[in-house]
């Protein structure tokens, strides 16, 4: 899997004169990353093995650090470790067949030299700033790229949680119409969408948290000024997806009442079609009995008869439900 994969997607360093330097693998492979001339911002894949070797073997980062960009699963989060940040946030996942994993996570060393960032898919926002360093116009510092990032993928997810909002509406208001049909399946995606950014959120309204207050020289009044911006948006996604959690789960009660309620009429129905041939069932079992004695066996008439007042005992039967309301 990784031999198709770029260890190194993205690779800069910003020398003394402010003048953007790419870098690409080869430049790196060989180096750690106190070695480089400048500030450096290398954006990794954690998939590929020739990234983790050099994350593990070369970098000279310590296990603490290389274990928080490489790890698996992660939660969001801002740790101050020795001179720099680890920061792990989320944002969702714009790649094709995203379905099932909804949220990616972006992995982030940072000190005031080094910008380390891990991905295991495509992310935009670090797509985003990649365009400000090939434009010769990188964030001023580290705590600006910090801030960059985290807006990006915080920013990002209004639209969509916009759309699930949208989506509910319609289901709420398919509710109303005197015929609703929902589809499960749009229900469900939309319930999954939610719990899926649900779960992060939490925990990254923690983490950015930490930013707003900490006082490391590494973040700027800047930065923490635009860190209370993105906790605000934060927080209204939050509140957000649990409206849309809640109104999800009412819908989805609101349908168990409606199939409920149908189900009941039509055994309702039955049950009247029942009740009204019984008696007529009664009749027409007694008169097949084969013994002697039967009244009309011999008159040309009885059938007809038979007929005619198993018709008038059914019509009674029926005025008798309507009369005692039975039928609405």
């Amino acid at each position: 899997m990784s031999l198709h994969r770029n260890p190194l997607i993205f690779g800069y360093v910003i020398s003394a004169n402010g003048s953007v330097q790419p870098v690409d693998w080869q430049a790196v492979k060989n180096k750690g990353v106190n070695e480089f001339n400048g500030r450096l911002w290398l954006h990794l894949d954690r998939l590929n093995e020739e990234a983790l070797s050099w994350l593990r073997n070369t970098s000279k980062l310590d296990d603490f650090v290389v274990d928080a960009l490489t790890r698996e699963e992660t939660r969001p989060r801002a740790v101050e470790h020795n001179e720099g940040w680890l920061i792990n946030l989320r944002g969702i996942n714009f790649n094709e067949g995203a379905q099932d994993n909804f949220m990616i996570a972006l992995r982030t060393w940072v000190t005031e030299q080094i910008l380390i960032t891990t991905r295991a898919m495509k992310i935009r926002a670090a797509e985003d700033m990649s365009k400000l360093y090939d434009a010769g116009s990188p964030p001023a510092s580290h705590g600006d790229a910090v801030s960059f990032l985290a807006e990006r993928l915080i920013f990002r997810m209004e639209p969509v949680v916009l759309a699930l909002e949208d989506r509910v509406d319609e289901l709420d208001e398919g509710l109303a119409s005197e015929k609703p049909s929902i589809r499960k399946s749009e229900l469900a995606t939309a319930r999954r969408h939610a719990i899926a950014m649900r779960r992060f959120m939490s925990p990254q309204k923690e983490a950015l948290m930490q930013l707003v207050e900490t006082e490391h020289g590494l973040f700027s009044k800047l930065n923490h000024k635009r860190f209370r911006d993105i906790l605000n948006v934060q927080q209204r996604i939050s509140e957000d997806l649990e409206s849309i959690r809640d109104r999800a789960q009412m819908i989805q009660e609101q349908i168990a009442e409606i199939r409920a309620e149908d189900m009941n009429q039509r055994l309702f129905v039955l049950s009247i079609v029942s009740a009204v041939f019984l008696p007529l069932g009664f009749l027409t079992g007694l008169f097949g009995v084969n013994v002697a004695g039967m009244p009309g066996t011999h008159s040309p008439f009885a059938f007809l008869i038979l007929c005619l007042g198993l018709l008038g005992l059914g019509a009674g039967t029926f005025w008798l439900f309507r009369k005692l309301g039975w039928m609405g």
